[in-house]
């Protein structure tokens, strides 16, 4: 992503935090280093002594791809990891075009979808040609439509993608805190005036993250106002299934390798005990090492074929899969309104799996619709989405907001 301006140094107090630092540029990311070479001592940067969700660093960037933007920044800030210790995170911001409305401009926070665990697959460090610019122009399309509404956006790469340490890919705390995280850094950011109410719209890997914000967010943020949730074929239904899955077939789908890396190095991220590598057979062993320096659209290309096994005979799975149950989404229970959208030909996320999770929601009489989008795949349910947002918004704001448990 071309910038139009050098470095704007909103460093807040931390000296050793220039351009070296975490800015995950696109210099950096074309050069597919891996994670390690951007890595920087938290010792050069006393994070632990600011608020979470304190601004640490701002460029301004293109706002090619939001036509209704009139700025975009690049940002890094003051968050929590998995167990509330103090990360540094990236992300990006867009604000609408026109004066903020008195009280400020309200805030959509966006989690992105599955991208991968190296750093090259954070989103705010896109650019033409690069591994995640496809996803970017996907996405690009509802986020636009939230700007057209009058909103600002921000935008998290969530813990480890362009910045220090791994992805922990699905952690439930690690994407809740940072995606709310993502919005505090927001209200830094000056001279600009933002409103106190927000919203979450996530998909796929981000539409668990948005589930997790629904249930949990007002929550971790009482001094903001968490207005509600548009969630678009969330993953992590049954999340534990896809070890199990692999477990037990003796040749994996294609359309699942690429995905299997990203999963199991995520959970290592957040859990080293793991040791995933003690687990798997040679074969899966370096696809996994492959998936450690590229992202998914790079490992959908360049894995030609699926190994005729993933775990070694005699791999204890009970640690990984146990992990993984406690980060499915059926324990996310929302406290504000949410809407899901689902494609019924999604080949990513089930769509059984996601009605599930809705049908258990109406059980619990939570404030949730349900969406089917006809013949969509898993990004056809995005692009539909920017179609929805408006709705959403005006039937949330006047007080219309309905349930469809009773009709679906």
């Amino acid at each position: 992503m071309k910038t139009k301006s050098s470095l704007l140094k909103i460093i807040v107090g931390c000296a050793g935090l220039g351009s070296a630092y975490l800015l995950a540029s696109p210099a950096i990311s074309r050069k597919c280093k891996n994670q390690n070479s951007q890595k920087c001592n938290h010792q050069n940067c006393d994070i632990a002594a600011k608020t979470p969700g304190t601004l640490l660093a701002i460029e301004e960037q293109s706002t090619d791809l939001f036509p209704h933007a009139a700025q975009r920044f690049l940002i890094t800030y003051r968050s929590r990891g998995i167990h509330s210790e103090p990360i540094v995170v990236s992300g990006f911001v867009l604000l609408p075009q026109g004066k903020p409305p008195r009280g400020g401009w309200p805030v959509l926070a966006w989690a992105h979808g599955t991208t991968g665990v190296a750093d090259t697959c954070a989103p705010s460090g896109d650019y033409v040609g690069g591994p995640v610019h496809a996803y970017q122009e996907l996405a690009s399309k509802p986020l636009d439509a939230w700007l057209a509404q009058g909103y600002a956006v921000v935008a998290t790469d969530y813990q480890g993608l362009g910045t220090p340490g791994k992805h922990p890919y699905m952690n439930a705390q690690s994407q809740l805190h940072t995606v709310v995280d993502s919005v505090r850094a927001l209200h830094f950011l000056k001279p600009y005036h933002f409103n106190r109410k927000w919203y979450v719209m996530g998909h796929s890997q981000g539409g668990a993250a948005a589930l997790m914000v629904a249930a949990h967010g007002q929550k971790d943020a009482p001094e903001l106002k968490l207005r509600g949730a548009l969630v678009v074929a969330p993953g992590g239904y049954q999340y534990e299934g896809i070890a199990q899955y692999a477990a037990s077939h003796p040749q994996i789908e294609k359309s699942v390798v690429a995905f299997l890396p990203i999963v199991l190095l995520g959970a290592e991220a957040a859990d080293p005990s793991l040791n995933i590598m003690n687990l798997l057979s040679p074969e899966m062993a370096q696809i996994v090492n492959y998936a450690r320096n590229h992202g998914l659209s790079e490992l959908q290309a360049d894995v030609k074929e699926a190994p005729q096994t993933v775990f070694k005979p005699d791999a204890d799975l009970n640690p990984l899969i146990e992990y993984s149950k406690k980060q499915s989404i059926e324990n996310m229970i929302p406290t504000v309104p949410v809407m899901i959208i689902q494609g019924n030909k999604d080949q990513i996320v089930d769509y059984q799996g996601t009605h599930a999770y809705y049908q258990l929601m109406c059980t619990k009489q939570k404030p949730i619709a349900f969406k089917t989008v006809e013949g969509a795949d898993h990004h056809g349910s995005l692009r539909q989405s920017q179609f929805m947002v408006e709705d959403f918004i005006n039937s949330v704001e006047q007080g219309k907001f309905m349930s469809t448990c009773e009709t679906n």
